[in-house]
């Protein structure tokens, strides 16, 4: 009797604590409805574009004003640099997406985030394009010809890694596609995952506009006060982001224990935070173990899949896998 009347005590709460969830994952669907979603790209092309000019004009200034050429050590003294900014609000906008695939697929978001680091290396070619006045510098400059050449076709095998990636996990298997019809446990691990993203999401606005903050600050020493240029820099942006992903996916591993432990699932999804890590980790490395590492997490998470597929397989005549959620 004691057991029964303290169950039905526990009834009022968990139903009190459903109703918040589902609240906030109403927030979740109303802030990042289809119509918002469209909204928000326009948004962040605008600014892209704007960005662009504005780098344009910061290297003008620079080249021709002489009052304003620590403007040089800011945005480059090569126009070819100003394609830097465009890419870093593409950048942006892919991590916003990333955080916005959390609650409908963690093989989605691994591969979102294999795509933000082929961006990152694309848009660092860019970058060190900008170092050449002309291109008969290259041949006194090989050094940083090579890194730009390192970065192309570690940026290529991502591309294709990220394309084999999707090719895999589209192709789902007639027991996974039974396990797609929605049930309550799912429906409850769903408006978790979106919870989560949403406090992500907002982490990650705030997260940005430190970032821009301290870069117009330092940007401002450099050009006013005489400050060295090279404490200017946004990219730690990514690797604060890359950290807080390794949690955010040990955290939906944890909860995704409370519908299934499946042995394949549980090791799939290990894996998985396995390749966050090192993801995160070729972001601090050198050359040419930033590349490395990164193709290296794509392999272990093809394979990783692939087997995941092939043991659903064998299983699908006893159980029935989990669902890519």
């Amino acid at each position: 009797m004691t057991a029964v009347k303290t169950a039905r005590q526990r009834q009022p709460l968990i139903s009190w604590l459903d109703r918040i969830q589902q609240r906030i994952a109403h927030v979740y669907d109303t802030l990042y409805s289809t119509r918002n979603r469209e909204k928000i790209e326009r948004f962040i092309i605008y600014l892209a574009v704007i960005g662009f000019l504005v780098h344009l004009f910061g290297i003008f200034l620079g080249r021709n004003v002489p009052a304003l050429a620590p403007m040089g050590d800011v945005f480059g003294t090569f126009y070819l640099s100003a394609i830097y900014t465009p890419f870093s609000f593409i950048l942006f906008y892919e991590v916003l997406i990333l955080v916005l695939s959390i609650p409908e697929s963690t093989t989605l978001a691994l591969a979102t985030q294999f795509e933000i680091i082929s961006l990152i290396i694309l848009r660092n070619v860019f970058k060190d394009l900008a170092r050449f006045e002309n291109l008969e510098q290259i041949a006194q400059q090989t050094d940083i010809f090579v890194n730009i050449l390192w970065k192309m076709g570690g940026g290529l095998l991502l591309f294709l890694m990220v394309t084999i990636f999707h090719h895999i996990s589209h192709h789902r298997t007639h027991q996974e596609q039974e396990m797609g019809l929605p049930s309550p446990g799912l429906q409850r691990f769903v408006e978790r995952k979106k919870i989560i993203a949403l406090i992500i999401s907002i982490l990650l606005v705030a997260m940005e506009i430190v970032s821009i903050a301290t870069w117009g600050f330092s940007s401002y020493l450099v050009v006013f006060a005489g400050v060295a240029p090279e404490t200017i820099s946004i990219d730690k942006f990514y690797v604060n982001l890359f950290t807080i992903l390794i949690f955010t996916d040990v955290l939906i591993l944890m909860l995704s224990l409370l519908q299934c432990n499946h042995y394949h699932l549980v090791i799939r999804n290990a894996g998985f935070v396995i390749a966050t890590i090192l993801l995160r980790i070729s972001l601090a490395a050198a050359r040419p173990y930033d590349i490395i590492l990164a193709l290296v997490a794509a392999v272990f998470a093809i394979l990783m899949l692939v087997i995941y597929k092939y043991s659903a397989q064998i299983k699908a005549s006893h159980t029935a896998p989990w669902i890519d959620h």
